[in-house]
């Protein structure tokens, strides 16, 4: 039992998989303000081309509540189409700013350094460095 407790305790993998570094959250974080800035001009135009479409001609009148009569035009449904995606586009890169700073603050918490941890050498433990992530929580 104390044997495999040992084993599991300082066997290590051969190849670990490699944890993203601090220049990989800053590429990240780029490009996904970049998305977010893409996405939020992008909506901007689609808004304001649906502000400047003219209406066209006009194809009738409907009664809003049975009340109201309000006329249909023509372009009406281009317009709304045109407006209602560039909101959600625009709606839509408010997660991508977010992610984006977080990524960021931790690009800037992230550091490597040495650690001393025992290993096993002949017949004692030794303790030798090996290279570490840091990562600081500010609290």
């Amino acid at each position: 039992m104390l044997l495999i407790l040992s084993a599991s305790s300082f066997g290590q993998q051969t190849n670990p998989s490699p944890g993203l570094t601090k220049q990989d959250y800053l590429l990240k974080s780029k490009r996904q303000k970049k998305v977010a800035s893409i996405m939020l001009g992008g909506g901007a135009v689609l808004v304001l081309t649906s502000f400047i479409i003219p209406r066209g001609e006009q194809t009738g009148t409907t009664n809003m509540y049975g009340i109201f009569p309000v006329p249909d035009y023509k372009n009406d449904g281009i317009k709304a189409a045109l407006g209602l995606t560039g909101v959600a586009s625009m709606l839509g890169s408010i997660p991508f700013f977010i992610a984006s700073g977080k990524n960021k603050r931790k690009a800037m918490h992230l550091s490597f350094k040495n650690e001393m941890a025992p290993q096993i050498q002949k017949s004692g433990f030794a303790y030798r460095p090996v290279p570490s992530l840091t990562i600081k929580i500010s609290l």
